[in-house]
């Protein structure tokens, strides 16, 4: 049976956040990189609190992935989803559906080290996603009651037009239908483990390397399969050197920032070359 193909990461804005901390605004969701701080409710909240997000463009999502902070965890959120009459472009017309909610770990076993990354499989047609955030796990570190979500990720297809106003689809694991797609390098973790600039050269191969597989030349895949593989641990390195470097900048040591920028320089003209070596 053929392995349902991977979808690609869809680009979304933030329309609506019913709060937020000014150092964590909700326009930090847009990007996905080592460095990513995230979005955080403001101090003290009332919740629930709701992000709704708005496709650059209509499409079949396949797959919602929601990481949390590590002690700013939320209780539960909720789900939904939502596409706009024909004609209508506000998005106080849209029908909504509610997929289902996400149950969030007090995360005390990690001693608040580790964040929670969830990920739910659906297949609904939408072009708008609405978050509700609920209540925060109270912790000892959690001193002004917040929640954070460090990244969230959209993973689908784009359509050429909506098939109703409705959506449809069920939250994975409460039923059968929908079944599992591998998220490949529209993965989140890919975004967060590598730098910027080794994600897009990873996607790249990525798509050379399925291009490959359906012609059945199985020599180039695995060529480029250990590419990928290899790219990724070069793009590790320099997403550790780009966060010593940001924090040299920061403290205006110039010369250490330059100093690590040519060690960032030869490492990623080394992986270019290794990456289909």
């Amino acid at each position: 049976m053929q392995r349902p193909a991977a979808g690609s990461k869809l680009r979304f804005s933030v329309a609506h956040a019913t709060g937020e901390d000014s150092d964590y605004p909700a326009r930090e969701l847009h990007f996905h990189t080592p460095q990513t701080r995230g979005w955080q409710c403001a101090r003290f909240s009332k919740f629930p609190q709701e992000l709704v997000l708005r496709l650059d463009h209509p499409a079949r999502i396949h797959q919602i992935q929601l990481l949390s902070h590590e002690y700013k965890i939320a209780t539960k959120i909720e789900l939904y989803t939502g596409l706009l009459p024909p004609g209508e472009t506000s998005l106080d017309r849209a029908v909504m559906r509610r997929l289902g909610h996400l149950s969030f770990d007090a995360n005390t076993a990690s001693g608040h080290q580790a964040r929670e990354l969830k990920s739910v499989h659906v297949n609904v047609d939408a072009v708008i996603l609405r978050v509700v955030v609920h209540k925060c796990h109270v912790n000892k570190l959690n001193i002004y009651n917040q929640v954070g979500i460090v990244a969230l990720n959209v993973i689908g297809e784009p359509i050429a037009s909506p098939q109703d106003g409705q959506g449809g689809g069920m939250m994975q694991p409460n039923a059968g239908p929908v079944r599992p797609r591998p998220a490949g390098v529209a993965d989140l973790a890919l975004d967060l483990d590598v730098d910027p600039v080794t994600a897009v050269k990873i996607r790249e191969i990525h798509q050379l390397k399925e291009e490959a597989v359906a012609r059945e030349d199985y020599d180039e895949a695995k060529r480029l399969r250990d590419g990928i593989n290899r790219l990724k641990a070069v793009g590790a390195k320099v997403a550790q050197l780009e966060a010593r470097k940001a924090a040299a900048v920061e403290a205006e040591d110039y010369d250490a920032a330059k100093v690590i920028k040519h060690e960032i320089d030869k490492l990623r003209a080394a992986g270019g070359v290794t990456a289909l070596g």
